[in-house]
């Protein structure tokens, strides 16, 4: 028999896409976002809340199918496609709508999944309720230690006062005595109430309640929404939000300012973006997805820190820009409406299925200047683009700025190796995108990374490399000084790029440098390796050179010493050739000879 269930009727797409999609995270470690990316299921909002609430429950999920014996009593039944299915009913829509054999096996516990859910607090409580001789035990020994400890040697004293008045003032001694004891009284207390916790409160169910309770306000992100300016005017936008009800707030006069408001945002009131003018900022629970802009691509979904790339690139209307890594396309959007559909924006990407996703979101919002290219940015060639004045490098990085991969319970931090090998891709892109087009006027890079060796050390290396033909911008120019945190200055970029840091800017974590030109110094000769790793490694050539040349003087030192004042010894006898040199010297009186005999 299959190990299985087989039935006639399927079960939904939507809890099929979800099941598969938790399991790979759990098991692989994958991307939630990077496999959302990857379903073409059409109602990704649900299937995103889906797997991450089931992520977020997981705890609390095993904790029920054991009590309810679930697996044991359906072994056919898949352990994903359950937690997905028990999700749901119980912290999702509350309800299954379907007659497929696993929906129908779910529901036939749901009784006993709701009757277990509301005992994981009362087994709390009733910990609390039960008393514990070996807790009592505990208690008792404490307080004896206290009163001996604290209170034997007052009154030891107190026995012996008659004796001791006639030295020391002891009137007082009985009411400081007394508030000593209350005191260790109090202290005894506060200790047994958490030892008591600390014995009595199961292991699982402090785990359930830390996972339950743990609260998505921890990390609060605003939801942005972009207006798409090639279809629909900014002032018409405004006038769509208003008509659903929305009310815009007016502008603050700082950033400092307009973050406060941003945090304390409740419907219905919205509020334009401090530095982009074609985005706005809702409240973080607010869904666009049943809106009809949205659905025709009028508004866009883009956080602010996808935003700041384009944004700082700004293209003139009439350029030509290259996208190294365009999909899924939001960068792409926003690239083609600062630039008024006017000129011209290469967008390459080489993977199969997001270049198809890609191509399907440029037919959706009308952008007409772009072109699509399926394929590795890296054999791209001036001689192919020779137009190119405006490059935006955001490449594959480990999304360590993703707000949310943070609120995944148990997502795993970037192995060091898989970090250099990023790291090494992202610098070969970046020299490439500086030293391969020669009319290039400014490159934007840009990761959703907070990590160092992503960003500055990149930075740093690339620098190196191109010597004076670019230099950095410092962003907070570009920003008018209205922008919290930069980059390092122990590195030497120094703080001239950008962090969001989603504390306090209420976004995704990102970075963003920005390159420009300085046509004045030519453009170094593009090198695979890269000038920096050229000198380390003839850095470590010299060194083994060096250690060669030290070793063979070394050894031939050894040789002149051993060879000074013995004799050549063969078979253990003298040989006839020192036998001659001996006789010299004794011919000489055991003087030095001052003219070497010719041979």
């Amino acid at each position: 028999m299959s190990s299985v269930f087989v039935h006639s009727i399927k079960v939904p797409r939507l809890y099929k896409t979800a099941a598969k999609i938790v399991r790979e995270v759990r098991e692989n470690g994958g991307s939630l976002k990077s496999l959302l990316y990857k379903q073409k299921h059409p109602n990704v909002s649900a299937i995103f809340a889906l797997c991450f609430n089931t992520l977020q429950k997981e705890v609390q999920l095993d904790h029920l199918i054991d009590k309810t014996n679930l697996l044991k009593n359906e072994p056919r039944l898949d352990v994903w496609l359950a937690k997905v299915l028990i999700t749901e009913l119980l912290w999702g829509k509350k309800a299954l709508e379907s007659y497929c054999k696993p929906i129908k096996t779910i529901l036939s516990y749901e009784k006993c999944l709701r009757k277990e859910l509301n005992n994981i607090d009362k087994e709390t409580l009733q910990t609390f309720n039960k008393t514990d001789m070996s807790f009592v035990a505990v208690l008792g020994k404490l307080f004896i230690y206290s009163i001996a400890m604290f209170t034997l040697p007052f009154g030891v004293f107190y026995g012996v006062q008659h004796i001791m008045k006639a030295e020391f003032h002891v009137d007082r001694f009985v009411i400081n005595c007394v508030s000593v004891f209350a005191a260790v009284i109090t202290v005894n207390v506060i200790i047994a109430c958490y030892v008591y916790q600390a014995l009595h409160e199961p292991d699982n169910v402090a785990e359930i309640k830390a996972i339950a309770d743990q609260p998505s306000k921890d990390i609060k992100k605003a939801r942005y929404t972009r207006i798409n300016t090639l279809l629909l005017q900014l002032k018409d936008g405004i006038s769509y939000f208003q008509e659903e009800g929305w009310i815009l707030l007016p502008r603050c006069s700082s950033y400092e300012r307009h973050l406060s408001v941003v945090k304390s945002l409740k419907k219905p009131n919205y509020i334009q973006d401090f530095h982009i003018p074609e985005l706005f900022v809702f409240p973080a629970d607010t869904s666009f997805y049943d809106y009809s802009g949205y659905q025709n691509g009028e508004i866009i979904l883009q956080d602010k820190a996808s935003c700041l790339p384009s944004f700082l690139l700004n293209p003139k209307p009439g350029s030509v820009v290259l996208d190294m890594c365009a999909a899924p396309g939001m960068k792409l959007s926003h690239l083609a409406a600062i630039m008024k559909n006017s000129g011209k924006v290469y967008a390459a990407e080489i993977d199969q299925q997001r270049f198809s996703t890609l191509c399907k979101h440029v037919e959706v919002i009308g952008a007409t200047c772009v072109e699509t290219i399926n394929k590795d940015a890296l054999t791209l060639r001036a001689n192919e683009f020779p137009d190119i004045e405006y490059i935006l490098v955001d490449p594959s990085c480990s999304g360590s700025g993703m707000l949310d991969r943070k609120l995944v319970p148990n997502e795993q931090k970037c192995a060091p190796n898989r970090l250099k090998q990023l790291q090494s891709f992202q610098v070969f892109l970046l020299r490439h995108a500086l030293l391969n087009f020669p009319k290039v006027k400014k490159v934007v890079y840009s990761t959703c990374s907070i990590y160092p060796e992503e960003n500055e050390q990149v930075v740093d290396e690339v620098l190196e490399n191109v010597q004076n033909a670019y230099k950095l911008v410092p962003v907070r120019e570009l920003l008018k000084e209205e922008w919290l945190n930069f980059s390092s200055k122990t590195y030497n970029c120094s703080d001239k790029c950008l962090y969001a840091i989603s504390d306090v800017d209420l976004c995704n974590g990102f970075f963003v440098a920005v390159f420009e030109r300085n046509f004045d110094v030519s453009l170094p000769k593009f090198n695979k390796i890269g000038s920096a790793t050229v000198k380390k490694e003839q850095k470590e050539e010299e060194t083994k050179k060096n250690e060669k040349s030290n070793g063979k003087m070394n050894i031939t030192r050894k040789r002149k010493k051993c060879g000074n004042g013995k004799q050549a010894i063969k078979n253990g006898k003298v040989s006839s050739k020192s036998k001659g040199n001996n006789k010299a010297v004794q011919k000489n009186n055991g003087k030095p000879a001052l003219k070497r005999k010719k041979m």
